[in-house]
């Protein structure tokens, strides 16, 4: 692969991380605005179920996208590899500790949301 190609690869999948990030980010907001300010015994069912939503859109596609990074990076470039950040993006446990941060704080954030809805 040529520089340019795996620049514009990684430039894509950041863009789509980002507006998934911020999506998430959004909605976990909204939800947590909602439990907090609006709850009620006749939506607990729904708002758990959202709950539960946001957070599987959150741990998946913040995974799908460290997987992306993983597989341009074996593609990465002899010119890209060389540097140093090439070299200390060449390992993919660092993803991979990534990954199970972000899944570890996700689901304790609908854990919290589902106590919440149910105390």
């Amino acid at each position: 692969m040529n520089e340019s190609t795996y620049m514009e690869l990684g430039r894509q999948i950041s863009d789509r991380l980002r507006s998934s990030q911020l999506t998430y980010f959004v909605a976990v907001s909204a939800i947590t605005a909602v439990i907090v300010f609006g709850r009620g015994d006749d939506v607990n069912l729904l708002l758990t179920i959202s709950a539960i939503g946001i957070g599987l859109f959150g741990m998946l596609s913040f995974d799908a996208a460290q997987q992306s990074y993983i597989l341009l990076n074996k593609s990465m470039p002899e010119s890209v590899a060389g540097t140093p950040i090439g070299e200390a993006t060449k390992n993919p446990a660092q993803f991979q500790f990534y990954r199970v941060t972000n899944a570890i704080f996700t689901a304790a954030i609908v854990v919290l949301h589902v106590i919440t809805i149910y105390k």
